[in-house]
């Protein structure tokens, strides 16, 4: 039985969020990742590939679109100790394909639906909450 953190993706990727639009989404690509976690000076965010290129993308020319302004903040999220079946359940209630996986206010982890349908796949139990 695996719990979030060993479900999630690591190291994790993240930026901070007066980063530029643009400038996260060569990170993203950089690492191969359509996730990012935004660590402003507070709550952690979330922000996607979709995000970032709406953003980008409605912007006017020469504008500078920081990732805070684009990120879901709060973020969905789960504990570390928490189970593959409550981080679903948190996807769905969301409406969300990811989740930060905290342990206090410090991001460990950021777990994808593709990262649970991997472990599923896998033969690996994500447990009932």
């Amino acid at each position: 039985m695996l719990g979030a953190l060993e479900l999630a993706t690591s190291p994790v990727v993240s930026v901070r969020g007066g980063i530029g639009a643009m400038d996260a989404l060569r990170e993203m690509y950089g690492h191969g990742v359509h996730h990012l976690a935004v660590l402003p000076e507070t709550t952690p965010g979330l922000v996607t590939t979709t995000d970032l290129l709406f953003g980008i993308a409605a912007r006017r020319p020469g504008e500078q679109v920081p990732v805070e302004t684009l990120c879901r903040r709060p973020a969905p999220s789960v504990a570390v100790g928490d189970s593959g079946a409550v981080a679903a359940e948190r996807m769905i209630e969301a409406g969300s394909d990811a989740v930060l996986v905290l342990e206090g206010a410090r991001v460990r982890g950021v777990l994808t639906a593709v990262d649970l349908v991997r472990a599923i796949a896998a033969g690996q139990h994500t447990a009932s909450p």
